[in-house]
């Protein structure tokens, strides 16, 4: 009997013990530890550099380690579910494009998550304008001579992308339903091998990420048509907006957002806001993002949402008008 209630006093203690680390634990500010940035894509790419970039810029805010982890496939949706299914504690946040959170659900019949059900958003980072570039064989120089073209040869003209339901897929279809114009869309498995056709005219076109197109263009292996973001890009200067160029309201940007699990708690999202803020003002990582062409655009949660509502919205209608669909 004195040996049981000496065990029973010991795991009373054990449990005493236990509970109070527990407590102190939750009562450390956070964050406490490492935070991980889920992408869905390769390593290498636009996404995959800015959430590097943006976790270096983070670390030396809030003290901890950033650690990116890219989980290619799907055209981003596996990262997208994993993170989904994470814990909901803002150790595990979600670097995404439009074309996972705002096109995808649109345009797969299924997916493996929900995003308003279960993605919390976190804030707006950023956007990178799109080129429209043509290969040096196909002899097109400007946009009015592409229309031109496209209009006498309808479907004749290919035009490659970043892969089925990619931004730069929705670009185009973007602009075959504004011009009632036809091209083949040739998808490939990322911007870089897209970019690579049109330098080496297997394609005619191509809509690449503004960073991405920027070297082909200078070294004359591509010629720029016009730039599909509403302002003229500075990198840029002496090309036209496609709004300028003559097709009214087309805008199509690839745009970055952070989200976290659904049941992260409000206080831990507005102190991951708060670091992004800090972190998307620093001097040296606005120089970086300048020198690719990436234009930030920080907007906190709520901003976040609204944006998501409208660019869905937009999306929407343009896959309806394209009679687009992908299994």
């Amino acid at each position: 009997m004195h040996l049981l209630k000496r065990y029973a006093g010991l795991t009373l203690c054990c449990l005493l013990m236990a509970s109070q680390s527990v407590a102190h634990a939750t009562d450390k500010p956070f964050p406490s530890r490492a935070i991980s940035i889920l992408v869905g894509w390769s390593a290498g790419g636009a996404t995959d550099l800015l959430a590097r970039q943006v976790g270096e810029a983070m670390h030396k805010i809030g003290g901890q380690s950033i650690i990116v982890e890219n989980k290619p496939g799907a055209n981003g949706t596996i990262g997208h579910s994993q993170a989904a299914r994470a814990r909901a504690d803002g150790y595990t946040t979600l670097l995404a494009t439009n074309s996972t959170f705002a096109i995808a659900p649109q345009l797969y019949p299924t997916l493996p998550f929900d995003q308003e059900k279960d993605l919390a958003p976190v804030a707006l980072l950023a956007e990178s304008p799109l080129v429209l570039v043509a290969s040096p064989k196909s002899g097109i120089e400007s946009l009015p001579a592409l229309l031109d073209q496209a209009g006498k040869t309808a479907g004749q003209l290919n035009i490659a992308s970043g892969g089925n339901g990619s931004t730069s897929h929705m670009a185009a279809e973007m602009l075959m339903a504004l011009t009632n114009t036809e091209f083949t869309h040739i998808p490939y498995k990322g911007g870089s091998p897209a970019t690579v056709a049109v330098s080496a005219s297997e394609v005619d076109l191509a809509f690449l990420d503004l960073g991405v197109a920027l070297p082909i263009l200078r070294e004359g292996r591509a010629k720029a048509l016009g730039v599909s973001s509403k302002q003229r890009s500075p990198l840029l200067a002496d090309v036209p907006t496609l709004d300028e160029a003559g097709i009214t309201d087309f805008e199509a940007t690839t745009t970055f957002a952070l989200f976290v699990p659904i049941d992260t708690p409000d206080n831990t999202i507005q102190a991951l806001y708060s670091i992004l803020d800090k972190a998307m003002h620093q001097p040296e990582l606005l120089s970086k993002l300048d020198n690719q062409g990436v234009v930030p655009r920080l907007e906190n949660p709520e901003g976040l949402k609204n944006y998501l509502q409208l660019e869905q919205q937009r999306w929407k209608e343009i896959i309806a008008t394209r009679h687009i669909s992908l299994d």
